[in-house]
C-alpha cells in the first residue's frame, strides 16, 4: 500500500494535505517559473564579482587547508507549508573542509537539517522531517576590507529526505490496521549565497553565511476523486555560523 504521508513524496492513492482542509481540493501547485531565472541571476551575479576580483602576489602565494564547525537553521520555502511541513526556521548543523588557493575554494560539506509535518490522521503522531546533504562547494573571494573578506558560494550535490518513525500503523475504521512505511527521498540539490569571513588569529576565523538552495520532489494530492501527481521545485534558506581552523599547505 502507498504512504499516506503528506510529503512531497510519491504515492498514488492518499491526498497530501489533511482530511478536512480546505487546500485538500486545490489543483497541485504549478513548478514555479521563477526558479531558473532566480539562479541564473544568482550565477551571473557571482561570475560577474568574480571576474572583476583582482588578485594579488599575496593571494597567489596563499593556500592552506580549512577544516570548519557549521550550526545555524535552516527555513523550508512556503510553499511546503501545503504540505504540512512546518516552514519556521529550525536548528541544523554541519561540517566542512576547503582547498584554499589565493581567492578561490573548493571542497565538500555536510549540512543536516529538518522539521516536522502534520499528517492529519487520527490516532497517528506527526512524523519529524531529517534532510541530510553531502555537497561539493566553490568560494571565490570577491572583496576584502581590512581584515574582513566577501565571497560568492556556489553548491550542489546529493539530498536525502527522511521520516522518523518511518513506519506508521493507521487505523482504517473498521478493517485490520495498516503499517505504511514512508521510504527515504534522494534528490539533487544546489545552492548559491554569499559568506563573510574575521581572521582571529592562530589560524582560526569566524565567519556567518547565508544560501538559498533549490531541490524538486514528486508531489502527490488528492483533487476530487483523482490523486494528481507533479514535479515541483522547493529549497530553502540556510543560515550558518562557522568556526574555521586553517593550516598551511
Amino acid at each position: 500500500m502507498t504512504s499516506p504521508r503528506t510529503d512531497a513524496g510519491r504515492r498514488d492513492e492518499h491526498p497530501q494535505r489533511s482530511a478536512g482542509s480546505d487546500r485538500g481540493h486545490r489543483a497541485p501547485m504549478a513548478p514555479c517559473p521563477a526558479e531558473p531565472a532566480f539562479r541564473a541571476i544568482l550565477a551571473a551575479l557571482a561570475l560577474l564579482a568574480v571576474a572583476h576580483a583582482p588578485v594579488s602576489a599575496q593571494d597567489r602565494a596563499e593556500r592552506h587547508v580549512q577544516v570548519t564547525a557549521l550550526v545555524g537553521s535552516a527555513q523550508p520555502v512556503g510553499a511546503l507549508a501545503d504540505y504540512q511541513w512546518d516552514v519556521r526556521p529550525h536548528a541544523a548543523w554541519g561540517a566542512r573542509v576547503l582547498a584554499v588557493s589565493g581567492p578561490w575554494s573548493a571542497g565538500v560539506r555536510w549540512w543536516r537539517g529538518g522539521t516536522t509535518q502534520g499528517l492529519g490522521l487520527a490516532g497517528v503522531s506527526d512524523p519529524s522531517v531529517r534532510t541530510n546533504s553531502l555537497e561539493l562547494l566553490a568560494h571565490a573571494r570577491v572583496a576584502r576590507w581590512r581584515n574582513v573578506e566577501l565571497a560568492a558560494t556556489a553548491s550542489g550535490g546529493r539530498l536525502a529526505v527522511s521520516w522518523d518513525p518511518e513506519r506508521l500503523t493507521v487505523d482504517t475504521g473498521g478493517g485490520p490496521p495498516v503499517t505504511v512505511t514512508l521510504s527515504t527521498l534522494h534528490e539533487w540539490v544546489a545552492g548559491a549565497g554569499v559568506a563573510l569571513a574575521l581572521p582571529l588569529g592562530g589560524g582560526w576565523t569566524w565567519g556567518v553565511e547565508t544560501e538559498r538552495r533549490l531541490f524538486a520532489l514528486d508531489t502527490a494530492h488528492r483533487n476530487g476523486s483523482t490523486v494528481s501527481l507533479a514535479r515541483e521545485t522547493f529549497g530553502d534558506w540556510d543560515a550558518r555560523v562557522a568556526l574555521t581552523r586553517g593550516w598551511d599547505w
